[in-house]
């Protein structure tokens, strides 16, 4: 099991371009496995905001496909097997970085440029949901498992903390 979900979360505002949102959550599962979670389509539109369509090598493209919406697309920036995967997002980017843990245990780091740090809150809660599905998906559970706590009260969790 993945245990109890919960990401450590911070904002780097040191940089000169946009600010950083950093996330990290470690699961009971090996780097390999995480990343096929990270990289094959199906799983990774189990716990994405969206359904995806990645094509995994820099310089390709990755489909953001939103019931009712038009589609929209990023380009995969950065590509290094099991271990880092980057790509463009609108007008963000998302740094997604698979480290081995103690045996059979691994650590998915995410950083996520923001566009507009006003909604830092509000992006660290969907990742925070995003990240149960997919605690969820790597235990075998199915998808769409309910959320452990509702988005506001999220929002204003990492609104007191970022």
């Amino acid at each position: 099991m993945s245990g109890t979900i919960d990401p450590h979360v911070a904002l780097d505002r040191s940089g000169p371009g946009q600010p950083v949102l950093l996330i990290r959550q470690e699961f009971s599962h090996s780097p390999d496995r995480l990343w096929r979670a990270l990289t094959d389509d199906d799983e990774l539109s189990a716990w994405f905001p969206c359904r995806v369509k990645l094509d995994l090598r820099t310089g390709g493209t990755i489909h953001f496909l939103f019931p009712g919406e038009e589609p929209d697309a990023g380009q995969v920036l950065e590509v290094l097997p099991e271990k880092v995967l980057a790509f463009s997002w609108d007008q963000e980017v998302l740094r997604w970085t698979v480290e081995p843990a103690e045996p059979g245990r691994s650590t998915l780091a995410l950083a996520n440029s923001l566009q507009d740090p006003a909604w830092a809150a509000r992006v660290a809660a969907g990742w925070h949901q995003c990240i149960e599905q997919l605690g969820a998906l790597l235990d075998g559970q199915p998808a769409g498992q309910e959320p452990s706590r509702p988005i506001d009260e999220l929002v204003e969790k990492y609104g007191r903390l970022l």
